[in-house]
């Protein structure tokens, strides 16, 4: 639902004196949400074949327990590689994202003014 609020105000013709829809941010957006998306479904998967699929994993005495969580740590490599990768990229962007709004502000703001009030923000 976050998703489709923020297109629906990043393309909303209601503001739009500052110049037409931002492609910028709009496909910043649409790529955040495909990597949350891509990060839940592949960790849903991971939940499934490990607790579902191999719910009687024997496991390795002494060194991995039985059922559903020996499996998930003995195959770890294999199976949480893509989720582990989409949930760094993703807050790798949402980093990138609050960074970048941040230095736009630093350049924005009223170098002459005295006081933080008089400033002028940018908001993206």
């Amino acid at each position: 639902m976050v998703f489709f609020q923020c297109m629906a105000a990043l393309l909303s013709p209601v503001d739009r004196r500052r110049g037409g829809i931002k492609w910028g941010h709009v496909s910043y957006t649409v790529l955040m949400f495909s990597l949350a998306t891509v990060y839940t479904t592949t960790n849903l998967n991971v939940q499934s074949v490990s607790f579902i699929d191999n719910r009687e994993f024997p496991g390795v005495e002494g060194m991995l327990p039985p059922g559903p969580l020996g499996y998930l740590w003995f195959n770890s490599g294999m199976l949480c590689t893509v989720p582990n990768l989409m949930f760094l990229l993703n807050n790798w962007l949402a980093d990138g994202l609050m960074v970048g709004s941040l230095s736009d502000v630093i350049q924005l703001s009223n170098p002459s003014s005295s006081s933080s009030t008089d400033a002028t923000w940018f908001i993206p």
